[in-house]
């Protein structure tokens, strides 16, 4: 009995000294959690060397408090291009989603290297030097692919790269155009082209959608190229949703209020506006908002540009300046090429190209070397269409009459290329009829078509007669002396001038 009396109390007193310092309960507990997580952290036995264990803290847990190998085990399950965005979220995860475990069976798939030299490497490579490898190879492969289907040879006709050439490198490349309008909050509305239309001397990119930004909002319009970087070596084809990069072609200001009340043309429904660098945007009449948005490109160099270029700076390529840096404007400019071309985003309306073409001595208006390639006094028969523009947008589609896409390349003595243009412009009812009252023409079938950019500018007059021919009655185009200085490293200047 006294037994009993004596364990009860010293149990009594046991629970009474514990329960006022609770925190020695936990100290067995804790200690066996501890062994637990040491254990299981022993069963672990392969992992990166990037991949660090980190203890769970008590209380609330975060996405940071996962274990590094588990992470990595997450990121092994991540296609090529979500890795690519985790290791954009923080420093912690930029070193898990490079690792090498990671991109190792990624170089293999997509490389399409045999050499497991060439997988491996050598042991002092950095952990996280897979990816770029990677990349560097598959942008190899890739431009290996593209290039091939561009020759050496250049056109007789224009002088630039083929048309199919071209055509066909950038489909091999699975490229498409995309077109990033900045607004005044410094947002993006970023869009990809609908229709690609390849020409002789250029192409023609067009979007639209049926949520386009307000015309008021946007300050600054980007081109850009998204050329695939991994494709599946069976089909050649891109793979789906896979990364790429970004080629800047073009940038060009935008100010609704410096448009507004210019059109070049228009029907019913829509307004078409011309500006600088090829940009052309159809604006509906109701409510002024963007129906659509199209953009001319020269073939000059184009894939160069398109592969070649960053997401920050465009790919431009070096011209080599005249050796004769004091050339003589008394010699003038001799023996230039020019290729005009009139036409719609389809379909060609006038084309036509002019040889020997030069400027003489003293050829000069107001900063300007003059060519006159069809004098006033002069006419060339010539078979052109009427001039339509066709359009389109998600729900509607019209024609604009009196409207066209003028295409241009000016080749100088070398062949090599001055000068590229391709941008809409508007044809114009010509009521100047002088100098031409020995033809027997309709005067309401005189036009005209004038274009100028910072190189250069040209003027096209064109004549129908009753009989129903054509004649191209005036062509005039004027190079920049700024324009021609830049091009040769020379000082050309009218002879007045000292």
């Amino acid at each position: 009995m006294s037994k009993n009396i004596q364990h009860r109390d010293h149990l009594s007193s046991y629970l009474t000294k514990h329960r006022k310092n609770p925190q020695k309960n936990e100290g067995y507990a804790q200690a066996s959690k501890d062994g637990e997580k040491s254990n299981e952290r022993m069963k672990v036995t392969k992992y990166s060397k990037a991949a660090s264990y980190k203890a769970t803290k008590r209380g609330k847990m975060t996405i940071h408090d996962i274990p590094g190998e588990i992470m990595m085990d997450i990121f092994s399950y991540l296609l090529p291009q979500d890795l690519i965005l985790a290791s954009q979220v923080c420093k912690k995860w930029h070193g898990l989603a490079n690792d090498n475990a990671l991109w190792r069976p990624i170089f293999k798939k997509y490389s399409g290297t045999r050499s497991n030299r060439s997988e491996t490497g050598p042991k002092h490579r950095s952990i996280e030097s897979m990816k770029q490898e990677c990349m560097t190879r598959c942008v190899q492969q890739r431009n290996k692919r593209v290039f091939k289907h561009l020759r050496k040879r250049r056109s007789p006709y224009t002088g630039l790269q083929e048309a199919k050439e071209v055509e066909q490198a950038l489909r091999t490349a699975g490229m498409t155009f995309e077109l990033v309008m900045i607004d005044t909050d410094d947002r993006e509305h970023t869009l990809g082209h609908q229709d690609v239309f390849y020409h002789t001397m250029s192409i023609s990119i067009r979007w639209f959608s049926l949520e386009m930004p307000s015309l008021r909002s946007i300050k600054e319009v980007h081109l850009y190229s998204k050329n695939p970087l991994f494709y599946n070596h069976s089909t050649g084809k891109p793979v789906k949703d896979g990364p790429y990069q970004r080629s800047l072609l073009l940038t060009q200001e935008f100010k609704w209020t410096d448009m507004k009340g210019k059109a070049v043309g228009g029907d019913e429904v829509i307004s078409l506006y011309s500006l600088p660098q090829g940009l052309s945007v159809a604006v509906y009449k109701e409510g002024e908002e963007m129906a659509f948005v199209s953009w001319g490109l020269s073939l000059d160099n184009l894939v160069q540009q398109c592969m070649y270029g960053t997401n920050e700076e465009t790919y431009s390529v070096s011209e080599s300046k005249c050796l004769d840096s004091g050339i003589s404007s008394r010699h003038g400019l001799l023996d230039y090429q020019l290729t005009v071309q009139l036409r719609s985003l389809r379909k060609e309306h006038w084309d036509d190209q002019f040889r020997h073409v030069d400027c003489r001595e003293g050829a000069f208006d107001e900063g300007y070397a003059v060519f006159s390639v069809v004098k006033p006094d002069q006419r060339v028969k010539i078979n052109t269409e009427e001039f339509v523009f066709p359009w389109k947008t998600d729900i509607f589609k019209g024609k604009v009459k009196n409207v066209a896409i003028l295409d241009l390349t000016l080749l100088d003595e070398g062949n090599n290329v001055f000068w590229t243009a391709s941008s809409l412009v508007k044809i114009e009812k010509n009521k100047e009829i002088s100098k031409m009252f020995d033809f027997d023409y309709q005067y309401d079938s005189i036009i005209s078509v004038k274009y100028a950019d910072s190189t250069g500018k040209i003027s096209i007059q064109i004549c129908k007669m009753d009989s129903g021919d054509t004649y191209l009655t005036n062509l005039t185009i004027s190079l920049s002396l700024a324009a021609i200085d830049d091009r040769f490293g020379t000082k050309y200047k009218p002879l007045d001038q000292k």
